[in-house]
């Protein structure tokens, strides 16, 4: 008798569990591959890139023609493009990328695009008109896009470009 009461308890809850529910195997098959994707492909991590300070562009020697990004209602340079290489500081190091020599152009011999192991990012020259801000430099309005190795973008602001030598 005590046999036959463990199998009605344990074969209760799984006829009932089957009961109610109309999901076909199409459905939970689609709903496993969901939460697998969301496993495998997680979302972006921000991240907030830091100034590049004239001390850092001592220390690494990023000294050179090319062009810089502020945002907007800042004059801190978060990103520097150049014509050989690119920069970022991110956790308090300096990341170096390289350039896009394929893609777009931006002035100073620099690029739109650079790219490096775990991240990348494009600089874009937005319409307006520039305006010298320097002996050797020109301001236009601009954006900077970051994204992570997975192409995921981990960074956006608009702000200013500033080229010069």
């Amino acid at each position: 008798m005590m046999k036959a009461s463990i199998w009605a308890v344990l074969a209760v809850p799984a006829m009932l569990a089957g009961c109610g529910d109309n999901r076909s195997p199409a459905q939970d098959a689609a709903d496993v591959a969901e939460i697998r994707a969301m496993h495998d492909n997680p979302p972006a991590v921000p991240i907030d890139p830091e100034r590049i300070s004239y001390t850092d562009i001592e220390k690494n020697d990023l000294f050179g023609a090319g062009c810089g990004f502020a945002p907007e209602n800042s004059l801190s340079v978060i990103a520097l493009a150049q014509p050989e290489r690119g920069f970022l500081k991110i956790d308090g190091a300096i990341v170096t990328l390289s350039p896009d020599k394929g893609g777009a152009s931006l002035p100073m011999s620099s690029w739109q695009n650079y790219a490096g192991s775990d991240y990348a990012f494009e600089l874009k020259q937005l319409p307006g008109e520039g305006e010298e801000s320097g002996v050797e430099s020109t301001s236009w309005p601009g954006s900077l896009t970051i994204t992570d190795a997975k192409g995921k973008a981990v960074y956006q602001s608009e702000g200013t470009l500033q080229c010069g030598a």
